[in-house]
């Protein structure tokens, strides 16, 4: 779903609804330096054993703990290795969360599978496009460019090797030397985290060390969810402290664009994944993203210096975009998550721990979101009731205003301030029933994104044929068109809300269309979204009923009331001043008020005599 459409459209919603309640109330109105790659991986735990072979391992797997200092040196500086003479071999690490698949060539990634995640076919996640290869690299050094991405490396290890919950971190290194150039890549991989380190090291670079880069990326990340727009595909990177996202809508005109400067971390995305490159010493100096529109997606590559002593360190992410594993990476890489605008994101963030602490206790989304939804509306009970309430008001000096609009007719600026004293006489502020609204919109907007992205709607089920929360709620379909419930219900709630704000035939027309618009507007929404202000609404409706026919109404929607500030110390009859008045009404209370204190007066005389 496209972020802007969604965030423009809960805007819109506010404004049309303040917009016509004032429409009714005016005619009514954003690390220090790592020791050298032997020094750091001799104090890494040793790599789970290989359990099973494809092919014959040259080597075995590589025991961080073992491995010699020169290492280093050795792999890099021994013969070159033509690629004529080496095949390519592809290496796969499987582990609880993920199953991914090296190559030699390019020392690179050709898929990275999530094993608890599927696409709308029911097939594993993949986060590398088919015929693409992620973190291969090119080495810039002076005027030259080192196009390793088409070399063939030496692998540590051959074949598949199984990784289980418990063990520790497992290495597979690549190593080449061609022209001079030696290369040595070192994956580091966790069972039970989509977190892995990638360490690059080089020789033989002997330009200036500010010519020394290293180019890795990744390709991007394909759709996986039925609805899924295009500018949910996106690239977010942090450039000079500022996090800054580039979707594919963007990329349109230009497919290309680059980023210079200081980059803490780039990032590929989806709707629901992620794919980041965070750098753990130098930053990174650029970042070119890059958006492909007929299979939409949107790749980045960043430049990393490397100064040709010790190892250049990446932690890389790759899996689902669940704010508090990716808020656990540091650097601040949980700003790439989608959770709105610069000023509500707290309050998202706030909301969507709240959710997910509530799910532990109550194992359903859809009931959760309702009771959200409950919470809100008492949250914010005495500003709607407030606004409902000045609605109200407004609608029973509309006969007034007609005589008004009768009276000065010709005259616009007189009619104006008739009404405006009309409205000081009976103590009505036409925007009182709006502003209320404007203090529940930081709320509503969080809610709104934390609901339209969070990873934890994504299948989870509510009842009946609500399966998705993360989708409409398609029940059937007549020829290509979806019939979605959920939004079709709001449509009918809010047709019966208007019931209780409109008066006269020009504000009903209006009135009657706004339930069309919301259900055009929602009906593409996922379902939790669509479960959420359903129910708002029809606790509007309820909220409403009892101010329209509740014991208390006539008291709280009376105008004409003492004038706002005065206080008579006690009780004041009320006249509401409308064509309905009776006045024989009014002379039968002033009657019995008389009677009541003719009453009063003679049981004071009769206790004055009895005390004589």
């Amino acid at each position: 779903m496209d972020e802007r459409r969604a965030l423009v459209a809960v805007v819109l919603i506010f404004v049309l609804l303040f917009g016509y309640n004032y429409y009714v109330r005016t005619r009514s109105a954003q690390a220090p330096a790592e020791p050298a790659l032997s020094e750091q991986v001799e104090s890494a735990p040793a790599t789970a054993r290989p359990v099973e072979q494809t092919e014959p391992a040259d080597a075995p797997a590589r025991e961080p703990s073992g491995m010699p200092d020169d290492a280093m040196g050795d792999a890099t500086a021994g013969a070159e290795l033509p690629d004529e003479g080496l095949e390519e071999t592809l290496i796969t690490v499987e582990g609880p969360l993920w199953t991914a698949v090296l190559t030699s060539r390019g020392a690179s990634i050709v898929s990275w599978k999530l094993a608890d995640y599927q696409t709308a076919d029911g097939l594993p996640v993949e986060l590398v496009q088919s015929g693409e290869r992620a973190l291969e690299g090119d080495v810039l050094y002076g005027a030259t460019t080192a196009k390793t991405g088409d070399w063939v490396f030496e692998p540590s290890v051959r074949g598949r090797l199984v990784l289980r919950e418990g063990d520790g971190p497992t290495v597979v290194s690549f190593s080449a030397t061609k022209g001079g150039i030696g290369l040595t890549k070192e994956y580091t991989f966790h069972p039970d985290q989509y977190v892995f380190d990638l360490a690059i090291a080089a020789t033989g670079l002997h330009e200036p060390a500010a010519q020394r880069e290293i180019v890795l990326g990744w390709p991007g990340i394909l759709q996986t969810e039925k609805n899924e727009d295009q500018k949910a595909f996106a690239s977010s990177v942090m450039l000079d402290g500022k996090s800054t996202r580039t979707d594919l809508g963007k990329l349109k005109k230009e497919p290309t664009r680059r980023l210079v400067g200081e980059v803490a971390w780039a990032t590929s995305q989806s709707r629901y994944f992620m794919a980041a490159a965070v750098p753990q010493e130098a930053a990174f100096t650029s970042v070119e993203v890059t958006g492909d529109v007929d299979r939409p997606s949107v790749g980045f590559a960043a430049a990393l210096p490397l100064d040709g002593v010790s190892a250049a360190r990446i932690t890389i992410f790759a899996g689902p975009q669940d704010y508090r594993l990716i808020s656990e990476i540091g650097a601040g890489l949980e700003r790439a998550v989608d959770l709105g605008w610069r000023l509500t994101r707290p309050l998202s963030a706030l909301m969507l721990h709240a959710l997910v602490w509530a799910h532990s206790i109550i194992p359903n989304y859809g009931v959760v979101i309702i009771i959200f939804s409950i919470l809100t509306k008492l949250l914010f009970y005495r500003l709607t009731h407030k606004s409902f309430t000045e609605m109200k008001r407004m609608q029973d000096l509309q006969p007034k205003q007609e005589e008004l609009k009768a009276k000065y007719k010709d005259d616009k600026e007189a009619l104006a301030k008739a009404q405006m004293e009309l409205y000081k006489t009976e103590g009505v502020n036409p925007l009182g029933g709006c502003l209320p609204m404007v203090f529940q919109m930081p709320v509503f907007i969080a809610l709104f994104q934390v609901l339209r992205t969070t990873i934890e709607l994504r299948g989870a089920p509510f009842l009946l044929w609500i399966t998705d929360l993360s989708q409409p709620d398609t029940i059937a379909t007549i020829g290509s068109f979806p019939i979605h419930v959920l939004p079709l219900l709001m449509g009918v709630g809010m047709l019966v809300q208007q019931r209780f704000t409109s008066k006269d035939s020009s504000q009903a027309a209006l009135g009657n269309m706004m339930p069309i618009v919301f259900t055009a507007l929602f009906y593409s929404f996922s379902s939790g979204l669509v479960v959420y202000w359903l129910v708002n609404t029809i606790l509007s409706v309820a909220q409403q009923y009892y101010i329209h026919r509740g014991p208390n109404a006539a008291a709280e929607q009376s105008v004409g009331a003492a004038a706002p500030g005065t206080n008579t110390g006690r009780p004041t009859a009320t006249v509401t001043a409308t064509p309905e008045f009776d006045v024989q009404e009014a002379e039968v209370v002033e009657t019995s008020r008389s009677t009541n204190s003719k009453k009063k007066r003679s049981k004071s005389g009769k206790r004055r005599r009895a005390k004589r």
